[in-house]
């Protein structure tokens, strides 16, 4: 199937309230036009690199018809690359996992004269080096909200490759930290789980927003 068929599939299978995002990170400049001219907004980055070079094309301008194109950055945030990356209007950077990097971010951001979207991101699986420990959520929280020039719109995991029995395991336990927060007084909007593999099990236990790369392009 090609693109526009593989989005129309997709779509059929996922509420209308979850937020598609489009890993791109292997897909070229005419895929990309493609996914936003049938429907997906929500543009996913890995690197600066990519970002800085599809940008300069000009598919991803508000005056070309989608107006509503918006940039997410989901790979790993290096910090020599904060200033590049918030210096190209992205919508919302899904990869803060530390407190260091939070901080980073917020300063440049106060020296920009904007205020950055950011998501925490969560380490739950023990193989994987980046994120938060879910023992430090709550710390975390405490200290991005005294941050001025920052703001958290929710939590993000990379969950394990893992049996059903253990996975649903770990997404239930995000979604509970995710509720704990929103109970505690701090508006959250986004709980990100889920990729091509497993989005539509991270849908059934919370999640609101996936990023679905593979499944557009096969």
């Amino acid at each position: 199937m090609g693109i526009k068929e593989n989005i129309e599939k997709i779509k059929k299978g996922i509420p209308a309230e979850v937020t598609i995002v489009a890993a791109v990170k292997y897909a070229d400049k005419e895929q990309i036009k493609e996914l936003i001219e049938n429907g997906i907004t929500d543009i996913g980055f890995n690197t600066f690199q990519q970002l800085k070079e599809i940008k300069e094309t000009g598919i991803l301008d508000k005056n070309q018809n989608h107006t509503n194109v918006r940039i997410h950055f989901i790979g790993s945030l290096q910090k020599n690359k904060v200033k590049k990356v918030l210096e190209s209007d992205v919508f919302l950077i899904q990869s803060i996992d530390s407190i260091e990097l939070a901080e980073i971010v917020n300063k440049t951001s106060s020296q920009l004269g904007i205020k950055q979207n950011i998501l925490l991101q969560i380490r739950t699986d023990q193989k994987k080096e980046h994120g938060i420990e879910i023992s430090e959520i709550n710390n975390a929280v405490l200290k991005i909200s005294q941050m001025n020039n920052i703001k958290l719109m929710g939590l993000m995991t990379l969950p394990p490759i893992a049996e059903k029995a253990a996975l649903t395991e770990c997404l239930k336990t995000m979604k509970l930290e995710y509720d704990k927060i929103c109970k505690a007084g701090t508006k959250l909007e986004y709980l990100s789980m889920g990729t091509s593999e497993d989005y539509a099990l991270t849908i059934e236990n919370g999640a609101n927003m996936v990023r679905i790369g593979r499944a557009f392009f096969e």
